[in-house]
């Protein structure tokens, strides 16, 4: 088995064929996040409950002793602003997204994974250096042995027609090399037809915080094939983060049909 094939059955449980990944990169970019603020902390309970978390580098230095049994330590490999809303400190007037990091940086940093954004919606050399750069850490993932995971954000203000946009992300992502690809909920139409040419493992992220819509989004998902639920650094502001994130782990791998 290659490297690259067994860090993969690190994420997505062979058991099953299943994950739960939580996004905690967000404040490579927003800043001190709540729930987030003693990041160490804050991660530690939740590396027993999840397949993986996500980390930036400097996030994934600080967690130290992780046993075997924990969740696998993914590093994001890009920075844009285009997280930050209208309602940022400082509004974005001019989008970014810069490469952080080569797969062999992420090699050494211990990384079971590497994670990056597919941008649409935004100026052309946006989305081309997202295509660009996506197949490059593939091949070079191949290389050292570390999947590429794609989380396509369809979210940019050129977007006119969102689960088609997604649509598109998504194939995007499958043809630049991607292992594993992170999908926003498009609808049950959209998600049909993604699932009917995806051929990696593919995650679900919900189109809303609300607990009870996303377990309906990730009923649909892993009914049609997917793999699993991508959360972002949301859920750590939840008042019982771990509760929550254990609630989500049993419908992911839980015996049978998801519900």
């Amino acid at each position: 088995m290659d490297g690259k094939l067994y860090r993969l059955r690190d994420i997505v449980r062979p058991e099953d064929g299943h994950s739960l990944i939580v996004d905690a990169s967000g404040g490579l970019v927003l800043g001190a996040l709540p729930g987030l603020e003693d990041f160490a902390a804050a991660a530690r309970p939740v590396l027993p409950v999840v397949d993986g978390l996500v980390c930036s580098p400097g996030q994934l230095r600080r967690i130290a002793n992780r046993t075997r049994g924990e969740a696998s330590l993914l590093v994001r490999m890009d920075w844009t602003n285009t997280l930050r809303k209208d309602d940022f400190v400082l509004p974005l007037t001019r989008t970014y997204r810069l490469a952080l990091l080569t797969a062999q940086d992420a090699a050494e940093l211990g990384a079971t994974a590497m994670v990056c954004s597919f941008l649409l919606g935004y100026e052309e050399e946006i989305e081309a250096a997202s295509l660009k750069t996506t197949v490059q850490w593939a091949m070079d993932g191949n290389a050292v042995g570390l999947p590429l995971i794609v989380e396509v954000r369809a979210d940019g203000p050129r977007v006119a027609i969102r689960d088609k946009a997604i649509e598109l992300g998504v194939s995007y992502a499958l043809e630049g090399g991607a292992d594993v690809i992170v999908v926003p909920y498009p609808g049950r139409k959209s998600l049909e037809t993604i699932a009917a040419f995806v051929s990696v493992p593919w995650l679900v992220k919900p189109s809303h915080a609300d607990a009870e819509r996303a377990a309906l989004e990730l009923a649909e998902a892993i009914n049609l094939g997917g793999a699993g639920l991508w959360l972002d650094h949301g859920v750590f502001a939840l008042p019982n983060p771990v509760g929550a994130l254990r609630e989500f782990a049993d419908r992911i791998h839980a015996p049978g049909e998801v519900v």
